[in-house]
């Protein structure tokens, strides 16, 4: 810093006029402020303020602002190769024809998809036959009994009473829900 005063302003009130010699009685004497009267100014041409700017692009009108797209639906990779399974399973007549499958026929299905290096999990395995068992063609063909077939079509046991039973009262309680 340096070592020299600040420079101070002080505001003192101008003189009173005393006015010309030969003025008249009625003199104003200055309070100190300044009072400008509008007929007093000199006439000076008063600027309108700017209008603002139009675009420089009258051509093209303002587009409406954009609508998001709507999303697409994704399907889980899970459902894909549900799907792809059933279709494959869709070549075996006991599969198309909802026939009674043998018990422990997901062993089947998983040397199936071992032998066709197809890629499936076991809970892509439980949703597919959890499907197909609970279709309505399905539980009737339980409901009226009969043999229980492997995919090749080979007999492997038979319907007891008990699964007979259990279709009946699913396809009842279904009825029951629509009507």
């Amino acid at each position: 810093m340096t070592d020299t005063p600040k420079k101070t302003l002080s505001i003192t009130r101008k003189p009173a006029d005393t006015g010309p010699v030969n003025s008249p009685v009625g003199t104003i004497q200055r309070t100190g402020k300044r009072i400008i009267r509008r007929e007093d100014l000199p006439q000076v041409q008063r600027v309108p303020p700017p209008k603002p700017k139009a675009p420089s692009n009258k051509t093209k009108p303002k587009k409406p602002p954009r609508k998001p797209a709507p999303k697409k639906q994704v399907t889980p990779p899970s459902d894909l190769r549900m799907q792809e399974l059933d279709a494959r399973l869709n070549g075996f007549r006991v599969w198309v024809m909802y026939q009674p499958l043998s018990v422990g026929i997901e062993k089947e299905i998983f040397r199936l998809i071992n032998d066709e290096s197809f890629s499936a999990s076991k809970r892509v395995v439980q949703k597919v036959l959890r499907m197909h068992t609970h279709h309505g063609l399905y539980l009737q063909a339980i409901q009226h009994g009969g043999a229980r077939y492997t995919l090749d079509g080979v007999e492997q046991g038979d319907v007891t009473e008990y699964q007979r039973q259990y279709a009946t009262e699913t396809l009842t309680k279904r009825l029951q829900g629509k009507g």
